[in-house]
C-alpha cells in the first residue's frame, strides 16, 4: 500500500512539473520577442500591419512572433475581402513580406 502511495505521488508530481513547463516556456519566448521589439531588432506589429494592409485588403484574424533559428518572422494569418484565407510571412527586422501561402 504504501509503496502503491509512493508511486502515485511520484506521478502527481511529474505531472504538475510537466504542465507547469509549458507556460514558463511560453512566457521565456514572449519576454524574447517582446524584448526584440523593444530593443528595435524586431519592427513593431503595428508597422508590420501597416504593410500587410497596403497591399492586401481584409482583415487580420492572428498573429504571431517567430524566432526561426536567428530569424524573427511575424505571421499574419489574414482573410481577404473576397474570402480567401492567408498565411502571410514578414520579415520581423525588415517589414518585408517574403511568403505568402493560400487564397489558391
Amino acid at each position: 500500500m504504501r509503496r502503491h502511495f509512493l508511486r502515485m505521488s511520484l506521478a502527481f508530481l511529474l505531472a504538475l512539473t510537466v504542465v507547469g513547463a509549458a507556460p514558463a516556456f511560453a512566457d521565456s519566448e514572449q519576454d524574447r520577442a517582446r524584448a526584440a521589439v523593444e530593443s528595435g531588432e524586431v519592427k513593431p506589429l503595428g508597422a508590420i500591419l501597416k504593410a500587410v494592409r497596403q497591399k492586401y485588403k481584409g482583415q487580420v484574424l492572428d498573429t504571431q512572433l517567430l524566432d526561426l533559428g536567428g530569424q524573427w518572422v511575424y505571421r499574419v494569418r489574414f482573410l481577404t475581402q473576397d474570402g480567401q484565407a492567408l498565411d502571410i510571412g514578414v520579415d520581423g527586422k525588415s517589414g518585408r513580406i517574403i511568403d505568402v501561402q493560400g487564397g489558391g
